[in-house]
C-alpha cells in the first residue's frame, strides 16, 4: 500500500512539474516578441553551454542503471535538447524583470511593408524599423500605416533597460514641423 501511494504522489508530482514546464515554454517563447537583447551578447552560447554541463551531469549520475553507449548518447543528446529549450529564452525573461530605467531616445524611421512576423504565414500591417545606439541593432516594431505622421522623419521612443537589454514600451512620431504626436504602445503582433 506504501508503494502505491509513493508511485502516485510520484505521478503527481511529475505532472505538475510537466505542466509547470509547458506553462514556462509557452510564456517564454512569446517573449522574444517583447524583448530585445544587446548585439553580440553571449547569452545563446552561455545557454548552450549549460544545457550541455547540466546533461552531462545528469547522464554521469544514471551511468548505474544506463549500462549501453547507445542509451547513454541518446540520453545526452535528449537531456541537451530539453535544457536548451528551458533555458533558451531565460536571457529575454531576466531582461524583462530587471529592465527598470526608463530611457527616451529620437531616431530616424523607415516604415516597411508587411511588417515583423506574427507566425509562419502571418504579418503585422507594417514595421516600423531603425536603428538602435544602446542596442547596437536594427529593431523592428509592428506598427499601422494610418497612425504614421505624413512626413515624419523621426520617432521618439520609450524603452525600460537593463545591462542586457531593453522592452520598448511606447512610441511617437514627429511630424516634419518637428511636433511630436501622441504616444502609441508597443503591442507584441497579434495572432
Amino acid at each position: 500500500m506504501d508503494g502505491m501511494k509513493s508511485g502516485k504522489t510520484r505521478f503527481w508530482l511529475y505532472l505538475v512539474l510537466f505542466t509547470a514546464w509547458i506553462i514556462w515554454i509557452l510564456f517564454a517563447s512569446r517573449l522574444s516578441h517583447k524583448v530585445y537583447l544587446q548585439a553580440g551578447a553571449p547569452d545563446t552560447w552561455v545557454m548552450l553551454a549549460i544545457a550541455v554541463l547540466v546533461a552531462l551531469l545528469a547522464t554521469w549520475c544514471s551511468r548505474k542503471k544506463v549500462t549501453r553507449n547507445k542509451t547513454r548518447l541518446l540520453t545526452f543528446l535528449g537531456l541537451v535538447l530539453f535544457a536548451e529549450m528551458t533555458l533558451w529564452n531565460v536571457p529575454e525573461a531576466w531582461v524583462r524583470y530587471s529592465a527598470n530605467e526608463m530611457v527616451h531616445s529620437e531616431v530616424a524611421f523607415s516604415i516597411g511593408h508587411p511588417g515583423p512576423p506574427v507566425s509562419k504565414s502571418k504579418h503585422c500591417e507594417a514595421g516600423l524599423r531603425f536603428y538602435d545606439e544602446w542596442l547596437q541593432r536594427p529593431i523592428e516594431l509592428c506598427t499601422r500605416d494610418a497612425i504614421v505622421v505624413p512626413g515624419a522623419q523621426k520617432v521618439q521612443l520609450e524603452k525600460r533597460v537593463s545591462a542586457r537589454g531593453a522592452v520598448f514600451t511606447h512610441y511617437r512620431f514627429i511630424s516634419a514641423n518637428g511636433i511630436p504626436q501622441g504616444w502609441w504602445p508597443v503591442s507584441p503582433p497579434s495572432r
